[in-house]
């Protein structure tokens, strides 16, 4: 069955030149908590997502309604605009990685690799980029 193949259950990240999103494994993925920090590494084309009390001062909240486990986008036009530019992007396209979980000093997080995402046109994938 289709359903068993589905990517719906992986975590994804989703930038634009002004936002970004995550899917709802992310939430889950994290124990549907209600707010996270994100760690930019510009070299590598990292992304890591932990997970922060709201109450820090760099926390994001991500959680649209915490209840039915849905994320918004998130619209950050500064950071991602530093992003685009670091790592080269095309500022026309959106693109979308998938994550792992990681752990570090016993804390869960998830790290997205940019290195090789799927870019969009809108709801077309783009193909042919590296």
């Amino acid at each position: 069955r289709g359903q068993l193949f589905s990517r719906m259950l992986e975590p994804f990240m989703s930038i634009w030149y002004s936002s970004i999103s995550f899917n709802a494994a992310c939430y889950s993925a994290l124990n549907e908590c209600a707010a996270i920090q994100l760690l930019v590494n510009s070299h590598d084309r990292r992304v890591l997502v932990k997970p922060t009390p709201s109450s820090d001062r760099d926390s994001i909240n991500w959680s649209k309604e915490p209840d039915k486990h849905k994320c918004r986008k998130i619209e950050c036009s500064n950071l991602m605009h530093q992003i685009f530019d670091m790592w080269g992007l095309d500022k026309e396209l959106h693109y979308r990685a998938n994550g792992k979980l990681v752990t570090a000093d016993r804390k869960i997080m998830l790290l997205f690799d940019f290195n090789r995402p799927e870019a969009w046109r809108g709801l077309k994938m783009v193909n042919g980029l590296e």
